[in-house]
């Protein structure tokens, strides 16, 4: 075997001798000589968009489904005979209150309506009174809001409020059976199979919304809906990543997330008002997906897939194609290297559970905060995207500015992330959150609360890009699949909580805000006990994430340590130098 190793080394061109002599094992290490980010790797990148898109609006869509505007009051229909305006009505029949909207929302004045004449005198003492009963049905402000939501034909006001919120879970509750369900397929029958069926479940359910007639039948379309959701972005982020240089993936994530989903969440409410009917909006949405039917002929099959199944004639298949449009030409016998050496690197490959992360104690701890520090961001996210309907600017205004800043903090947190690591960059972000939610809070104009609101989120978009690399680079690698997916569950659960959150502004209206600045808070403390990862190598084994941060002092950055430049990368990363 040897003698033909090197035979079939003395015939090679340099740069193929070098991958020879590197042993080929992995798709990262045959990538280059296919090509790792040439036209290939580009056609990827744009193949990203309609399933961004999906994902947006699967995210999105209920909150506008289920939209009701914060100035609504009970409907008398006594008063609807008179010429009266919407003002007049509500100055008539509804008690004031101190906060916004400024008047109750749930009782209107205890009095007999039968009476009125045609001439109605407002400041009539007969009409004075502190008494009060509950609204049967309401009235609401179609200048805020120009349509009537399911929420609003079925009333979910009030007593009912939490019927909105319990929508919004359910859809995020189907995500953990659907993630069950579809990664089951994508295990067994192949990653392309899987995203073409689930987003078929999505446009099955998003269509059969628009029939629904009550509470139950909403939510179950919104769970049936749910499966799809995190399937239809995650399963293509995977199949792209895979075939895309180690060096430029973080571009990946930053096109997915800073361009594509932050263009639809931006469109996505102007969508929902320009069109003024929720139904109508349910269809435009499935509409949106229908681009994902054509899956199988958009994205290529999982190298790592064909290759755990032992169909390594696609796997080489695959990176020929990608040499084929990259116009390279590598010596057809790199490919029987890596075959051979990536089989037994497969055969040799440390097995290991999830229960593998709690048994030692430093990589449980590590496992914990992990967990902790990404669950209670998706918390603090959500919880701001739900609070927008609460101020008292336009919803729809507020949600694209919001939506708008998913670019420039992908782009602050590519520029900080290495210089500064992912502890100090997560510690400022939560802290910024935390910080913009008691702004919001106390500031008295609608233009600062927005102001506030839109930094808050812009805050909580660095947060959520920095968890995401920090998960994946905490985990050994035996382990890391298995360890981001049980990370991800939590984040599935914290956005089936956020809804409620929105709620709790029924019992003080500061209260989510509150709420949100001290999870906040309490959660950029958590991230100072995380070992940093930056300019670090990652751990392989168990023990080696067992042992990754033993001596890390803890106030350190990246760049306060002796440093060296690696002439490979760019000047200005940090690469540390253990002292």
């Amino acid at each position: 075997m040897k003698e033909q190793l090197d035979t079939i080394s003395q015939n090679m061109e340099p740069s193929e001798r070098t991958a020879l002599r590197q042993k080929l094992e992995s798709i990262d290490d045959i990538l280059p000589y296919v090509g790792s980010f040439g036209t290939y790797q580009w056609y990827l990148l744009l193949s990203l968009f309609p399933y961004s898109i999906i994902y947006s609006n699967l995210y999105f869509s209920t909150f506008f489904l289920t939209l009701v505007p914060q100035e609504h009051w009970c409907y008398v229909p006594e008063l609807q005979k008179f010429n009266m305006t919407m003002d007049e009505r509500v100055q008539f029949s509804i008690p004031t209150s101190d906060e916004y909207p400024y008047y109750e929302k749930c009782v209107r004045k205890d009095l007999n309506y039968h009476q009125l004449n045609n001439t109605v005198d407002l400041n009539a003492e007969m009409w004075q009174t502190n008494r009060s009963v509950k609204c049967e049905k309401w009235e609401y402000n179609t200048s805020q809001v120009p349509y009537l939501s399911i929420g609003s034909e079925l009333d979910w006001v009030c007593d009912k409020e939490q019927l909105i919120s319990s929508s919004q879970s359910l859809f995020f509750v189907g995500s953990i059976l659907g993630g069950f369900i579809f990664g089951w397929i994508a295990d067994h029958r192949g990653r392309v199979p899987a995203l073409t069926l689930c987003c078929i479940i999505a446009i099955v359910g998003t269509i059969a919304t628009a029939f629904a007639t009550s509470f139950w039948s909403f939510a179950l379309c919104r769970f049936i809906t749910g499966f799809a959701f995190d399937n239809c972005i995650n399963i293509p982020l995977i199949l792209v990543v895979e075939y895309v240089a180690v060096n430029r993936r973080t571009i990946v994530f930053n096109v997915a997330f800073g361009v594509y989903f932050a263009l639809g969440s931006t469109v996505l409410p102007w969508i929902a008002y320009y069109v003024s009917n929720w139904r109508y909006f349910s269809y435009i949405v499935a509409l949106t997906m229908v681009s994902a039917l054509f899956t199988p002929w958009i994205l290529p099959e999982s190298a790592r897939w064909y290759a755990s199944t032992g169909q390594w004639e696609k796997v080489v298949q695959n990176l020929k194609n990608i040499a084929r449009v990259n116009k390279k030409n590598p010596d057809p016998r790199i490919y029987d290297i890596y075959v051979r050496n990536a089989r037994r690197i497969e055969s040799n490959t440390q097995s290991a559970s999830l229960l593998d992360l709690f048994r030692t104690p430093r990589l449980a701890k590590t496992t914990i905060l992990i967990i902790c520090f990404w669950t209670l961001t998706i918390i603090c996210f959500d919880g701001h995207v739900y609070s927008l309907k609460l101020l008292p600017s336009s919803v729809f205004v507020s949600f694209s500015l919001a939506s708008s800043t998913e670019l420039p903090a992908g782009l602050l947190v590519t520029l900080i992330l290495d210089r500064w690591g992912r502890r100090f960059c997560g510690f400022l972000t939560l802290a910024a959150i935390g910080c913009f939610s008691f702004t919001e809070l106390y500031l008295p104009s609608a233009a600062g609360k927005l102001s506030s609101s839109v930094l808050a989120r812009f805050s909580g978009n660095m947060a959520a890009n920095i968890g995401l690399q920090y998960s994946a680079e905490l985990l050994p690698t035996p382990v890391r699949g298995q360890g981001v997916a049980l990370i991800h569950i939590f984040g599935i659960i914290a956005h089936a909580i956020a809804p409620y959150i929105t709620d709790l502004a029924e019992i003080w209206y500061g209260f989510p805000m509150t709420l949100i600045g001290t999870l906040a808070f309490a959660t950029a403390t958590l991230v100072l006990f995380l070992p940093e990862t930056a300019g670090r190598e990652l751990p392989q084994t168990l023990q080696q994430g067992e042992d990754f941060s033993k001596g890390q002092r803890f106030w350190t950055l990246p760049c306060s340590e002796k440093i060296e430049i690696d002439p490979e990368h760019d000047e200005n990363n940090c690469h540390i130098v253990e002292r």
